[in-house]
């Protein structure tokens, strides 16, 4: 029998979306599946020499998305969406894949039910309806003005017009292609697939009565395939106290001022991964460099800061070290208020960050042994679930069922 083929779409917003497909991808057996990985170009060092097809993806800019969430805009414009599909049914056909999996790639859903096949999707489950609703309203220009926690219970009101505003265009695009419409629920937009794959542990982030083709996946953990820095070593053997500072693509490069002003008045010294961005706000007596393995990093540290997303939280907590997270986003919010739920962190939005502010909470998570102590036992939760076998039995069991048409949640 032919071997059955495995097509996954990275997006190009930010390297989340290409890392946990990647894990996802590296796992499988290409002695049993043909596996294609199509990613923006801008990846292409890190896919040198895998055993499977690689493709360039052609995506929005980066910086367009982060510009568009930043205007609270929806994050793909119908224009985009309607190139993206066109592009995704090419591929689709010209691969005849027996499952497609995107991460952040919002016209899958319409693609695949086009050309009859099946898809996943990946979304961390705190944007699951089954997940505990968080109304968190997102940083807009407004709430540099206005302070959040005042436009906090307005925006609960209008949250879902905000909502069916985001959804309705997409809609819009969906009726141009003869796909029915959605209920106006952001999450459920961002969950509508054949499968749902969440790169999240149920104990971090609870649902409740998750559909069967619903599935955690574990963090998704990647080691970045680079050499160490010639200062490795003199860091490890540095006996002061260590911040760990990883901003990644999207986090708010400009807190970057505020932020090592507190962590001067600490005694502290300051690792600072750029992620390749200018930060021309770094002093002298940090150990600086673009990239970082972060998990092994973030275990020679005694805090970690980040954008307070996922993929800046989670690392650092499966070394078993607390997280200040810096939100700038929705996403970015709402895993900020999973992090202080949990008890391995605080988070301080990003239109609050100021110098008196950090300081606070930077000297809490360096003080205070409660939160080392939950991020250990987090960290202990999170090594229960290996990515790999999760999604190796979740496409055991997906490719021996025909393709669904989709799920939307009442």
């Amino acid at each position: 029998m032919p071997r059955k083929r495995i097509l996954f779409l990275a997006e190009g917003a930010t390297m989340a979306h290409f890392v946990r497909p990647l894990v996802l991808a590296d796992s499988l057996d290409t002695a049993q599946y043909d596996i294609y990985f199509y990613a923006p170009f801008r990846y292409a060092p890190y896919l040198r020499h895998k055993p499977f097809v690689v493709g360039q993806l052609k995506t929005m800019p980066g910086e367009q998305f982060l510009a568009n969430i930043g205007k609270g805009s929806p994050p793909f414009p119908p224009d985009v969406i309607r190139d993206y599909v066109k592009r995704d049914c090419e591929l689709i056909a010209s691969i005849a894949p027996d499952l497609v999996i995107g991460d952040m790639r919002p016209s899958l859903p319409i693609s695949a039910r086009l050309e009859g096949a099946s898809c996943a999707v990946i979304m961390n489950a705190y944007w699951s309806p089954y997940a505990k609703p968080r109304s968190i309203i997102p940083s807009i220009p407004l709430t540099r003005v206005v302070p959040p926690y005042l436009l906090g219970p307005l925006y609960r009101v209008t949250e879902p017009l905000a909502f069916a505003i985001h959804v309705g265009q997409m809609n819009r695009v969906r009726k141009e292609f003869g796909i029915p419409p959605l209920p106006p629920d952001l999450r459920v937009m961002y969950t509508e697939a054949d499968h749902v794959l969440y790169p999240d542990v149920p104990e971090f982030v609870p649902t409740s009565g998750l559909p069967k083709n619903h599935h955690y996946m574990g963090i998704c953990q990647w080691a970045l395939p680079i050499p160490k820095p010639d200062w490795w070593k003199r860091m490890e053997d540095d006996p002061k106290p260590k911040a760990l500072i990883a901003l990644g693509s999207s986090g708010a490069v400009r807190v970057l001022p505020a932020l090592l002003r507190a962590l001067s008045r600490l005694s502290v010294t300051v690792v600072l991964a750029t992620s390749s961005r200018d930060m021309a706000a770094t002093t002298a007596g940090m150990y600086v460099t673009d990239l970082l393995p972060l998990t092994e990093t973030a275990a020679k540290c005694n805090i970690v800061v980040s954008h307070g997303g996922s993929t800046g939280v989670y690392p650092a907590i499966a070394a078993g070290t607390p997280v200040l997270g810096i939100p700038s986003n929705a996403d970015q919010q709402l895993s900020a208020a999973v992090l202080g739920e949990s008890g391995a962190g605080l988070a301080v939005r990003v239109e609050e960050a100021n110098e008196k502010r950090l300081l606070g909470a930077l000297e809490r998570l360096l003080s205070e042994p409660q939160y080392r102590l939950e991020a250990k036992q987090w960290a202990a939760i999170f090594d229960r679930y290996e990515s790999g076998a999760l999604f190796r039995k979740f496409v055991d069991e997906a490719l021996s069922t025909a393709p669904g048409s989709g799920t939307v949640p009442e």
